[in-house]
């Protein structure tokens, strides 16, 4: 997986300050011996913020795997998500969308804290899936029946490679006809013994 772009340690790194900053309010009244109801209000959004931090940080993709059967997309807290190669109708490299979460996006669970996850619909492209971590390696999984996947691999031409190796190698055992093993086909006769 791709480490997080400048965008996205940006996005991060300043709404983790701003949680901070929220909470600064707390300290001084602490450290002034004063008790202030008005401090709830910046206490609850520094609240806020950390649990968005934290869900965000548990759905954030932190490998790509392509198995015999499926392309798993392990992520940090959550379980992985299983796509099966069959349900797999390509695979290509979308360097194209580098700019459009941020400036197409109509719709969107996390535009860049710790990364881009959810659904998204982009003004050009239409509903897609993000569970990337970087703008600039992004991949593009489409799906049979569901909006398309956009990832972020290290290597991003050689996970497009082995991803449709794979659903070829897949497609092709698919396709041969079943043969008997040979500890299942009968013994041949012996010539010359009677």
């Amino acid at each position: 997986m791709a480490p997080l772009d400048a965008y996205a340690r940006r996005l991060t790194a300043g709404l983790a300050y701003l949680g901070g900053l929220l909470m600064l309010p707390l300290l001084f009244a602490y450290l002034a011996n004063l008790r202030w109801e008005g401090l709830i209000v910046p206490v609850a959004l520094a609240l806020a913020v950390a649990i968005f931090l934290l869900l965000t940080y548990s759905v954030q993709p932190r490998r790509y795997e392509i198995d015999a059967k499926h392309l798993v997309i392990r992520r940090r807290w959550l379980p992985a998500l299983r796509v099966p190669l069959t349900l797999v109708t390509g695979a290509s490299l979308a360097s194209h969308l580098a700019d459009v979460p941020r400036r197409g996006v109509r719709f969107a669970f996390n535009a860049g804290i710790f990364g881009y996850q959810g659904p998204f619909r982009l003004a050009p492209f239409g509903k897609v899936f993000f569970l990337a971590t970087n703008l600039e390696r992004l991949v593009s999984v489409g799906r049979e029946g569901r909006p398309p996947l956009i990832l972020s691999p290290a290597r991003p031409r050689a996970f497009v490679e082995a991803l449709n190796e794979s659903r070829t190698r897949q497609a092709l055992e698919a396709l041969e006809p079943a043969r008997p093993r040979p500890s299942e086909q009968e013994p041949a006769p012996v010539k010359g013994a009677e």
